[in-house]
């Protein structure tokens, strides 16, 4: 008999993408899968419109607050049974083999922990958005492999990658021994976090490229101004935070100290200088010092 897969999902305030992302799944050629849809409190009618139009097909988990992506998951899991948990976020579609190539990827490689598909642009779908990631533990930078490229065969090999953000298969029994998702990161780096967890763990994480997801998020050239003054203040905060509390976590001493001088400090000087409004900057700040006074 097949493995139980439960697929978690967290969505907020996003119907018409969650609807089309539970649309792609209950086309999947998987059949043993069982659905959780966690509405982290949406404003817009999700929760009502899911329980009439799925029904007992999915279990719906409503929370009373926002739990955010990582506290959603976490709240998912415990009405999980599988022995895999399939993570989505709510603004993708999923092919139809996508379940199946996970499963076959996560067997196939024994000390595999976690396992993703290769990822692309819904607006443009034969565009790459993710071929895999790595987090470099000195700089805390992240290099993305194969962004923006057009597929053309180039990535089709199983490989090794250091993380794996939006959609993500992972062991129960993997989940469990690392203790879930850091909540406290609320946003930005709880999936870096989560790999370096399993990483510690001695298992491997993979590219699964026969496994594909379409994301619907804005081509990186029609997002030029994402980063500096479009997101939000609370993006601003958590992203200047948790740069500082995942390096506090993942790295060691001498790569900390190195990211400290060398790149926290300069870039910081940056950021401040291409905020073009006085609250993104305070924002940016109040980040900068709760990440350094945060504590392990």
């Amino acid at each position: 008999m097949k493995n139980l897969v439960s697929i978690i999902i967290v969505t907020f305030n996003r119907k018409n993408d969650v609807v089309r992302c539970l649309d792609s799944v209950f086309k999947n050629n998987y059949d043993n899968f069982e659905t959780i849809v966690v509405d982290n409190a949406s404003s817009d009618g999700t929760a009502e419109y899911l329980e009439e139009k799925y029904g007992n097909k999915i279990n719906l988990v409503k929370s009373d607050k926002n739990l955010m992506a990582g506290g959603g998951r976490n709240l998912g899991t415990k009405h999980a049974k599988g022995e895999y948990l399939l993570f989505i976020d709510s603004d993708n579609i999923i092919d139809k083999t996508m379940i199946s190539e996970l499963i076959l990827g996560i067997k196939k490689n024994k000390n595999a922990g976690m396992v993703g598909p290769i990822m692309y642009y819904l607006s443009d779908t034969k565009k790459i958005w993710w071929a895999g990631a790595d987090i470099n533990l000195w700089t805390s930078k992240t290099s993305y492999i194969g962004i923006d490229d057009y597929d053309k065969g180039q990535h089709n090999k199983i490989t090794e990658v250091g993380h794996i953000p939006n959609v993500f298969l992972i062991k129960r029994s993997t989940w469990d021994e690392v203790g879930g998702i850091d909540a406290d990161y609320v946003m930005h780096y709880e999936e870096s976090d989560l790999a370096e967890k399993v990483k510690r763990k001695g298992y491997k994480l993979y590219l699964i490229p026969d496994a594909k997801t379409w994301h619907n998020v804005p081509l990186s050239s029609d997002n030029t101004g994402r980063n500096f003054g479009a997101e939000s203040l609370k993006r601003i905060y958590y992203t200047s935070r948790n740069r500082i509390v995942f390096m506090k976590k993942n790295a060691n001493f001498f790569q900390f100290t190195f990211f400290f001088i060398f790149f926290l400090l300069p870039f910081s000087f940056y950021y401040l200088y291409k905020y073009n409004d006085f609250k993104m900057k305070k924002e940016y700040l109040i980040g900068l010092k709760d990440g350094l006074l945060w504590k392990k």
